[in-house]
């Protein structure tokens, strides 16, 4: 068995057994800390025990991060702008990519849409794209665009009964 240089957490031995035991894709930023990153997938937490499984000696040498995809991001706002308003004066409450990762901090993702909400989000996110004239766009572009646009205004262009 070869040694790992000094400093690096994770081999390519552990960073593929990982990833095929969380089915997820996975990179290692380095830095101070080396950090564990992917997109949507399993939780920090289900990707913490992985890696204290597959590689316990890196387990309290490395940082997660889960990122979401831009579906995620958009459904994540559309979930939270349909929820009734907790604010007195009745509007809704603005969404942010912050509120949308606290949403799905405990959630493997993808999350199953609705057939409404699938819906919802091409409108969505073809409006965010366009808005920007860019194929990928940010979380903020995302949880903004739909603070402009409403869930009304989507579903009225996409031909939807009111929920």
């Amino acid at each position: 068995m070869t040694e790992e240089p000094e400093g690096r957490a994770l081999g390519a031995e552990a960073l593929a057994a990982l990833g095929e035991r969380l089915g997820a894709s996975l990179a290692v930023e380095t830095g101070d800390v080396p950090t564990l990153v992917w997109t949507d997938g399993p939780t920090v937490g289900r990707a913490e025990e992985a890696v204290r499984a597959v590689a316990p000696e890196a387990a309290g040498r490395v940082a997660f991060r889960r990122e979401l995809s831009e579906r995620s991001v958009a459904l994540g706002a559309l979930r939270l702008a349909e929820e009734p308003s907790p604010l007195a004066c009745g509007l809704p409450r603005p969404v942010s990519p912050a509120d949308v990762a606290a949403l799905w901090r405990d959630t493997p993702l993808p999350a199953r849409a609705t057939a409404r909400e699938e819906q919802l989000l091409h409108a969505l996110l073809y409006e965010v794209h366009d808005d920007h004239r860019s194929n990928h766009v940010t979380p903020r572009q995302i949880c903004d665009g739909l603070m402009v646009r409403g869930v009304a205004a989507l579903a009225r262009r996409m031909g939807l009964p009111r929920p």
